[in-house]
């Protein structure tokens, strides 16, 4: 036994020094995940989707495990709304349908848009608690030809720029008017009104009309001009941020802060900057990076890291290059920095537009990489480890968030391995439980029962253990730690037999009563979530 006790124990320092030689600290991310990490602290953190995916309940089940905000990868785009050949209605049919018709505006027909995807993702987004960041209005990109021409004719001559005018402000207050007259259009917190400006194409409908790239253009202007009158419409200015967003953004510093300059003469209207951050490990440096969102922190600048991926050639090395640049962004937080989102672009890779380039966290919607722990360490080197949070000592019901019923020891028996389940709240000694807090960080729950403890049965660390009561003695398989769930008053009760993997779970999701409570891999889970009520 000795011999193999140190055989195992040699095996986990082995272990231990390959994940160090990767620069990964498993132990850092105990009942974290990016959601009460970087959620909390940076007001959204995020993931671009699909329709069909927010659609596929297991997906969107670890979509809000993860994430309180989703970007459409397409279908908020100008050619998913208006579709690749116009849909044109005369102006009296689009005032009849609630269409806002400009006061500039002459032409005799306009092109109608296509809601459907929106709606569907607005609805299931607010009746699940996710925000949405809207991308993207105005853009050289995924833009139909034919708007920029005469009669919405592909084939016909460019308009003139008072023509054009008229045609943007028709579609952004369409757009936006549409989201916020939808009873779930409150999800939407942000606007990327212009999108790669200064990348835009010698093609571009934009630059024909308006002429070349410049830091001072006025349809810019007018266009965020647009946005921000809408929202003052709908009393929402001070709620909803309006972004100039661009990739690369860690080369045009001083364009993109001049570009905003003039948008903001005068009035402000645009809030900041959406970096996209398409990198790789090979460019930009972490410190090169640090510095673009240093100065747009230094020039008062709201700023939301939009579409976050980072190619790499090999697992070790995007995690110790995801490691440098997520350190630098939370240090720009921290130093006060107005950083009130970040998106990674994708699930995963094998859901990547560069998934050759595996440049995400998972690498496919259920497997951590090395790049996800390494991205909880920085933020625990920088902001202190929020693993677990505390309540006061004292007695307490504990109510399961799925099923509203409570965490109760089957037949109000005090004895040793009686089981534990939920139930109706009745508000019995079984259904009491003493919180006690140890100085290591992890509580006790101690029944009315007796002196009996929470325990995982045989302190066995393996999903579907069972959960019982149990002589209290204080061992390993009786204590636990509070992980902050997805809002405010709930917790993970994670399992200390499971080094705080795992945590309690009411099995298979159930709501009846009399359904068991085991230790199950935690996921932030609606089933492993539980609310503390005093006792009074």
């Amino acid at each position: 036994m000795r011999r193999l006790l140190k055989k195992i124990a040699a095996t986990c320092l082995t272990l231990t020094l390959a994940l160090s030689s990767f620069g990964i600290s498993m132990a850092a991310t105990s009942g974290q995940n990016l959601l009460n990490t970087y959620g909390e602290k940076f007001e959204r953190v995020g993931t671009c989707v699909t329709l069909r995916q927010l659609q596929d309940q297991g997906t969107l089940n670890i979509i809000k495990q993860r994430y309180n905000s989703i970007t459409l990868e397409n279908e908020m785009k100008p050619d998913a709304l208006l579709g690749q050949s116009p849909n044109l209605i005369s102006v009296s049919q689009a005032k009849s349908m609630g269409y806002y018709i400009p006061d500039g505006y002459h032409e005799s027909t306009v092109p109608r848009i296509n809601f459907s995807t929106v709606d569907k993702v607005l609805e299931i987004c607010d009746n699940n608690g996710l925000g949405v960041r809207a991308h993207t209005l105005v853009w050289h990109g995924q833009t139909p030809n034919w708007l920029f021409r005469s009669g919405y004719q592909g084939n016909a001559g460019f308009v003139s720029q008072a023509v054009m005018n008229a045609r943007m402000e028709y579609y952004i207050k369409n757009v936006m008017n549409h989201v916020y007259t939808n009873e779930h259009g409150k999800v939407v917190y942000a606007w990327d009104v212009v999108n790669e400006y200064l990348h835009s194409s010698n093609e571009s409908g934009w630059l024909k009309i308006y002429g070349n790239i410049s830091t001072s253009p006025q349809f810019l202007k007018d266009a965020f001009r647009y946005a921000h009158e809408t929202l003052s419409y709908f009393n929402l200015t001070d709620r909803v941020s309006l972004f100039y967003n661009d990739y690369n953004e860690y080369m045009e510093v001083s364009k993109i802060l001049k570009l905003v300059q003039f948008i903001n003469s005068g009035t402000k209207y645009c809030n900041g900057v959406g970096g996209q951050s398409h990198l790789s490990t090979s460019f930009p440096s972490a410190s090169y990076y640090k510095d673009a969102y240093t100065a747009f922190k230094n020039a008062g600048l709201e700023m939301q890291i939009t579409e976050l991926d980072a190619g790499a050639n090999s697992e070790s090395s995007q995690a110790s290059y995801v490691y440098d640049v997520m350190k630098g962004i939370c240090e720009v937080k921290k130093a006060g920095g107005n950083i009130t989102g970040i998106t990674w672009w994708g699930l995963s890779d094998d859901v990547s537009w560069r998934k050759e380039n595996s440049p995400l966290l998972f690498s496919n919607i259920n497997t951590p990489k090395a790049s996800y722990y390494r991205t909880i360490d920085a933020f625990n080197d920088v902001f202190g480890t929020q693993t677990g949070t505390t309540l006061s000592d004292g007695w307490y019901y504990v109510k399961n968030i799925n099923s509203q019923k409570y965490l109760t020891v089957a037949g109000n028996s005090g004895a040793n391995g009686s089981n534990v389940e939920i139930r109706t709240g009745n508000g019995s000694n079984g259904q009491k439980w003493n919180l006690k807090n140890l100085d290591n960080g992890n509580i006790t729950l101690t029944s009315k029962l007796g002196n009996f403890s929470l325990d995982v049965a045989n302190g066995e660390n393996a999903d579907k253990v069972n959960v019982q009561i149990y002589s209290a003695y204080g061992g390993t398989s009786q204590q636990f730690k509070l992980a902050p769930g997805n809002t405010a008053g709930q917790y993970g009760i994670l399992t200390n037999a499971s080094n705080g993997t795992k945590s309690l779970d009411v099995y298979n999701l159930g709501k009846e009563d009399g359904t068991n409570v085991c230790q199950y891999t935690y996921r932030s889970q609606n089933n492993q979530l539980w609310i503390f009520e005093p006792i009074r």
